[in-house]
């Protein structure tokens, strides 16, 4: 069985690759924009193929005649960033694999093409355990942090009631193969993987692990979504380039139309997702509406995400006090391994607002948790964050606020919503 290899620090590091490409003056009914920004996020444990520098420009340019507008591929295979970006809107189209395009459809995006076969993926465990309720006190091998496998890794063991923290040692390799060889080599008690990988190599390795247990069928490859502003639009034409022999990327392979049950495997997906509890004891919940009321009168309304998110969008006279997050997204996290000394700069005389990108959004809800701990007395969490601000149409800054205010309302869905997590 030949495992992924790792990939080396050329195919890894992010960056842009601008096309210097006119738009085309024939094209019918082409938008009047500067530049249309997409985004190629790369899985570094999951794909055993290189995408190089290269294989971009001719997407750019097909792109580019498509839309009749110059467009901008940027590559980058550090996926919480891309995560990141399926929450900022700051790109006109997104191409990932499943779990960032399943909380880019949550977050103003329009789901157009896939790629790829579908997968299930499994918990994979030496013999002996046969339970997921006997994995507290063992060692799991997960794929990088950030990585689709290790995503829905730990929805299987949270919809189990099991957390990382009952872990024993939780190793974070490079490759999506290397968790079986854990196994084999006694580094390692239960890993994730492909259901079929897993089976021909339990095949291979009789007597030495099981499958505990697997996801329903996920989207596999990658998939193109579209902000939705931009679809309304574009989406035509980007079809007819989806459904051309231009359709395709070197690497990622060719898309295709999505279909209804893709849409489907998508909202199964985020609901793999790690989200915050509904409650905060000590703290007050609140919602959009009852944040633009709080706004008028005097409470400081604190973003707790990064810099880079608050220049593309904030709630209208927010400010921004970066929560940096390195512990687990869990309600038992280990704050000190936080930063959020950017709390000194928030005033303790008056109610305070936490937000950041919803509820599969930590920051917030850690930042609570940290000002009920430093005796703040009115403390304020926007669970909801600015996915919710944005769905009610409320007043944003930052230099994405044109676009924002062009995406329609979202219709209102019966029952719980599903969200994705921020990894």
């Amino acid at each position: 069985m030949k495992y992924p290899a790792p990939l080396t620090s050329a195919r890894v590091r992010a960056f842009a690759l601008a096309l210097l490409v006119a738009p085309l003056a024939g094209v019918t009914g082409a938008r009047a924009a500067s530049e249309v920004h997409v985004l190629l996020g790369i899985d570094p444990a999951d794909t055993s193929t290189d995408i190089l520098m290269s294989a971009s420009v001719a997407p750019s340019q097909s792109l580019t005649r498509a839309v009749g507008t110059k467009t901008t591929i940027a590559q980058t295979s550090t996926m919480a960033e891309v995560m990141r970006a399926s929450r900022t809107v700051e790109n006109e189209i997104i191409i990932a694999p499943a779990h960032v395009t399943a909380s880019a459809i949550l977050h103003a995006y329009t789901l157009l093409a896939t790629s790829g076969q579908e997968q299930v993926y499994a918990l994979v465990a030496r013999n002996g355990i046969d339970a997921i309720d006997k994995l507290p006190g063992k060692r799991i091998y997960l794929p990088q942090q950030d990585s689709l496998r290790s995503y829905v890794a730990k929805g299987l063991l949270v919809e189990s009631g099991v957390k990382l923290t009952q872990f024993a040692k939780v190793t974070y390799g490079n490759t999506s193969g290397g968790g079986l060889v854990a196994l084999s080599f006694d580094m390692a008690d239960v890993t994730v993987a492909d259901e079929v990988q897993a089976k021909e190599w339990i095949a291979a390795h009789p007597g030495q692990a099981r499958i505990l247990k697997t996801t329903r069928p996920v989207p596999g490859g990658m998939s193109m979504v579209v902000r939705k502003d931009f679809c309304a639009t574009e989406c035509t034409r980007l079809n007819e380039w989806v459904n051309s022999s231009d359709g395709s990327i070197p690497g990622v392979g060719r898309f295709r139309t999505a279909t209804p049950d893709a849409n489907r495997q998508f909202t199964y997906v985020a609901s793999l997702g790690i989200t915050t509890p509904e409650a905060l004891p000590g703290v007050t919940r609140v919602g959009a509406e009852e944040v633009a009321e709080l706004s008028k009168q005097s409470v400081t309304i604190v973003d707790t995400r990064t810099q880079k998110e608050f220049d593309s969008e904030h709630v209208k006279g927010a400010m921004l006090a970066s929560y940096v997050e390195k512990s687990l997204k869990e309600t038992d996290f280990d704050a000190s391994k936080d930063d959020f000394s950017a709390l000194k700069n928030v005033p303790k005389d008056k109610p305070v607002v936490f937000f950041c990108n919803g509820p599969e959004c930590w920051k917030s809800y850690k930042a609570s948790r940290a000002a009920v701990a430093a005796g703040y007395a009115r403390i304020y969490w926007f669970r909801g964050g600015m996915p919710e601000w944005r769905e009610k149409h409320l007043p944003v800054e930052g230099n994405a606020g044109a676009a924002l205010a062009k995406i329609p309302l979202a219709p209102k869905a019966a029952g719980r919503p599903v969200v994705a997590a921020a990894r």
